[in-house]
């Protein structure tokens, strides 16, 4: 390269890199230091503005104009994709320029060691400008803080002022009231004003406003004023006589309620020491009885050995309800004095029961109904009378159908003259129906039910209806088929909560449980954890079901996909581990093993269904009639 092109190229990099910054005047500085080195001392009186008009000198090599070509198209380029204005400083244009000062220094050689020394003190004073510019916006926000300062100190000051003016009158206040409040209580100290003054201040006339029942110009009438008096003392004398003839104190209504709970308590005492004595007589008849036979008999054996024998069965006596009327009407009729008036007293009992219901005091008949002697009413014709209403006063209140309930189930005690299966359920629909679920939830679990399958089925499937209540409603029904003995529902009950291990326990504790009871339960709740709970040792105990057993009956209930997950998880679990189970499944034939792996063919699971036919064909009396389907037909499997 020419010393000349050399000069302009990077003569023409310094002008545009100087116009890239606000503070010209230290890099023009700069700029003029370097002239002298570049141009020479004779040319110093030239500017700035002479030097950038000077005219290319006549440029001999050929790479030197390429390089100047590419060098001017490169920053023409970049200036064009960076979007750099034509004037002013920009901090792009200088990266642009110096970037193109870093070529012409790669590309001068001879030069580089000037010319680097020449870019470094360029960027030295960039450097600076940039610090400096910097150093003056810091100054500048300080000061401005500075200025502000007094400022916002006069504000501070003006709002504690306010915020002490206001604690002033918030105090202020608060020794007004409590002035007020020590005068009410000094005022309630005072004694009543007696009876006397009482009289005499309610004789003296206070001014009224406009009186109830009357317009203001019958108020201002003296006739009409008469008439109202007259009326009102008519009523007065009136409500007198109803007080003194028809009500009674609220004592005496607490008196009778403690009286009934009294007797309701001693028939209860009465009717646990009846059932008592009944079952004596019961035992003492049949020991009579068995004495006469032996008699009859011509006394074949001992007495003591007969006696020891018949005592066996009297210990598992117990009262029925059949013994329990034999007995009465035949032993203790004519004793019972109330059986001349009971049919009387019974008619008269459900005649009042019909005046309570068709006067509409719905809860009053409910009551009566469900404290009927010998349950007369405590039957579905009564339910249906109270279901049959559909319109009743105070439609806010609880309907008259689940007052009946709760008056059914109030009556009864734990365990004794519980309603009938079919009440139960239709008590418990009707509360469900109505989202009571806390009285179904105190009835189940105080035992004033029925149990019954059909009893468990209402709770749960009002579960099913409402996500929320599924819980409770499974732990009720739970209750309900364990108390009668549907041990199938009540494991389903346990695993739809998400019980699994507690399902398992429970399984294994009733003897009942058969393999049928476990398919019914994995069908009814489908999850991996439970078909692998059921198919392995539980504490040391073998499993309910085989794998095989259990995946060929889920691919029977369209729930074949659970089953190859199971197979696929023994599969995987180590090697050997699926042959094993296969060799010890007894409960499973070889067919059923086929169907199995023909089904893991189906759902693409080649290599999971030819590992299941190899394990099957490796086996002794096992062979392949037709090696050319996928699906191979297998004989007689034998387990070793």
């Amino acid at each position: 390269m020419s010393i000349a092109t050399f000069l302009f190229i990077f003569w023409t990099c310094l002008c545009n890199i100087s116009q890239c910054w606000r503070n010209e005047t230290v890099l023009l500085a700069a700029i003029e230091k370097h002239k002298k080195i570049m141009f020479g001392a004779g040319n110093l009186h030239h500017s700035a503005d002479e030097s950038e008009r000077r005219t290319l000198p006549p440029i001999k090599s050929a790479s030197d104009k390429y390089f100047l070509e590419s060098l001017g198209e490169y920053i023409q380029h970049e200036k064009e994709r960076l979007m750099c204005p034509d004037e002013g400083p920009d901090e792009q244009r200088y990266i642009i320029y110096s970037s193109a000062f870093d070529k012409v220094i790669e590309y001068a050689t001879a030069y580089k060691t000037i010319l680097t020394s020449i870019k470094k003190e360029y960027d030295e004073f960039i450097c600076a400008i940039k610090k400096s510019e910097c150093d003056a916006k810091l100054a500048h926000g300080k000061l401005k803080a500075m200025v502000a300062q007094p400022t916002s100190l006069m504000y501070c000051q003006r709002r504690a002022v306010q915020l002490q003016e206001r604690i002033a009158i918030i105090q202020r206040d608060t020794a007004e009231l409590q002035a007020e409040l020590n005068r009410l209580q000094e005022s309630r100290r005072v004694k009543r004003p007696s009876l006397h003054q009482k009289t005499s201040d309610s004789k003296t006339l206070r001014p009224v406003g406009q009186i109830p029942g009357l317009t203001f110009d019958e108020s201002m009438n003296p006739a009409a004023l008469a008439k109202h008096l007259e009326y009102l003392e008519r009523k007065r004398d009136d409500l007198q006589i109803k007080r003194r003839s028809q009500y009674v104190s609220v004592s005496v209504k607490d008196d009778l309620d403690n009286k009934m709970r009294s007797a309701l308590d001693q028939r209860d005492e009465l009717a646990v020491e009846n059932e008592r004595l009944q079952l004596r007589y019961k035992k003492m008849k049949f020991l009579n009885d068995s004495l006469m036979t032996w008699e009859k008999t011509g006394k074949e054996v001992t007495l003591l050995e007969f006696i020891t024998s018949k005592l066996e069965n009297i210990f598992h006596l117990k009262m029925s309800d059949t013994d329990f009327l034999g007995i009465s009407a035949v032993v203790f009729e004519e004793d019972d004095p109330s059986k001349v008036n009971e049919s009387e007293l019974l008619v008269d009992y459900i005649e009042r029961f019909i005046d309570l219901f068709e006067g509409g005091e719905y809860e009053a008949a409910a009551f009566h109904a469900a404290k009927s002697p010998h349950g007369v009413l405590r039957n579905m014709e009564t339910m249906e009378r109270f279901k049959a209403v559909t319109v009743y006063q105070g439609q806010g209140e609880l309907p008259p159908l689940l007052l009946f309930f709760q008056a059914l189930m109030i009556s009864v005690h734990a365990g004794k003259q519980l309603p009938g299966e079919t009440l139960s359920v239709e008590g418990v629909r009707c509360a469900m129906q109505l989202n009571y679920v806390e009285l179904v939830t105190h009835w189940v679990t105080q035992k004033r039910l029925t149990y019954s399958e059909a009893l468990g089925d209402v709770i749960c499937e009002h579960g099913d209806r409402k996500p929320r209540m599924a819980d409770t409603c499974l732990a009720l029904a739970h209750i309900v088929y364990k108390a009668c003995g549907v041990l199938r529902k009540a494991a389903l009950s346990m695993c739809k909560r998400g019980m699994t291990s507690s399902t398992m326990e429970f399984i294994y504790q009733s003897k009942g449980f058969t393999a049928g009871d476990c398919l019914f339960v994995l069908k009814g709740c489908p999850s991996l954890a439970l078909l692998q709970a059921l198919t392995q040792e539980y504490q040391g105990q073998p499993a309910v079901l085989s794998l095989g057993f259990a995946c060929h009956a889920l691919l029977n209930s369209d729930l074949e996909d659970l089953a190859l997950q199971m197979v696929e998880k023994t599969h995987s679990s180590g090697q050997g581990t699926l042959e094993k189970v296969i060799l010890d499944d007894t409960g499973c034939s070889a067919e059923n093993w086929g169907e199995i792996a023909g089904c893991c063919g189906q759902k693409n699971k080649p290599l999971l269904a030819q590992e299941i036919l190899s394990i099957l064909l490796s086996q002794s009396g096992a062979m392949c009639l037709s090696p050319g389907i996928e699906s191979s037909e297998l004989m007689q499997h034998v387990f070793m």
